[in-house]
């Protein structure tokens, strides 16, 4: 059975910043070909992963 409490947090993986999915604190960019990609607030990077 799945919980639907569980929040996903994803961390950007060039400074550590870590925040939920959810969360306002996290910008986007648009790419292209990619379309638009979770952008990390403290430093800009897009190479991010969730847990």
């Amino acid at each position: 059975m799945v919980d639907d409490t569980t929040t996903t947090v994803v961390r950007c993986l060039d400074c550590g910043f870590e925040a939920a999915t959810e969360s306002d604190d996290w910008e986007t960019a648009t790419h292209p070909s990619l379309g638009s990609l979770l952008q990390c607030p403290d430093c800009g990077s897009t190479d991010t992963t969730s847990r």
